[in-house]
């Protein structure tokens, strides 16, 4: 059973997905995934409702603990933690690619550093808008995605948003692949739960060892 102040951080996590998926649930762009968006709304909105029936306000004088919702070392998750043991193992020839960028000439480039290091399950999406439609179709689901920051239509962080909105995406690890140099930028994008980040030109040494701590099986072989 889950104490008050664990019921409290799942609820708050649930709330924050219910207001993305009703922020794009009308969105042109995602009209595909209406059905599957309402029907995801009806039932976070049925456990929030169950888990606030579960944990009534105080009634004494007694103040509940603060809850941080911006500590530096975040709980795991089951499933993220399960993720994570699942790509300690992945060899380089296990790894799922999704490589998303508008430029042809840079998913070459990264593809041939991939395909250097023994990496060659790699799948290309040419705009965010199709690598989300190609993430929701993946089955069995990407280990990785390589997503350029600046793009038409939807941006880096949009792809990731809609990634991590869907709960068998939650251990996938995120990269931005961006020219973008801003420290307060970046640093945003890492609290918004991107896992790392690599900044143009890119360098082949530098592109495999960001890689090899995620899936450190890459750096055995390559």
């Amino acid at each position: 059973m889950f104490n008050k102040q664990e019921l409290q951080l799942i609820s708050q996590t649930l709330i924050q997905k219910r207001d993305w998926l009703s922020k794009n649930i009308g969105n042109p762009d995602m009209v595909g995934n209406k059905i599957q968006f309402e029907k995801s709304l009806q039932l976070i909105e049925g456990i929030v409702q169950k888990i606030n029936s579960q944990t009534p306000a105080t009634t004494d004088n007694t103040e509940s603990p603060a809850i941080n919702h911006y500590i530096s070392a975040p709980s795991t998750s089951p499933i993220r933690q399960a993720a994570i043991g699942r790509r300690q193992q992945l060899a380089a020839g296990q790894i799922r690619v999704l490589l998303v960028d508008d430029d042809q000439l840079m998913c070459d480039l990264i593809s041939a550093y991939l395909r250097a290091a023994d990496i060659t399950l790699i799948h290309y999406a040419n705009d965010g808008l199709k690598g989300i439609s190609m993430m929701y179709d993946a089955n069995p689901v990407y280990d990785l995605v390589l997503c350029d920051w600046n793009m038409p239509t939807k941006s880096g962080i949009d792809v990731h948003d809609a990634m991590r909105a869907a709960e068998r995406y939650l251990g996938t690890v995120f990269m931005l692949v961006t020219a973008v140099t801003d420290a307060k930028q970046i640093r945003s994008a890492i609290e918004d739960g991107v896992d790392d980040y690599i900044v143009k030109p890119i360098e082949q040494e530098k592109l495999i060892k960001k890689i090899t701590r995620f899936f450190p099986q890459v750096g055995k072989t390559s």
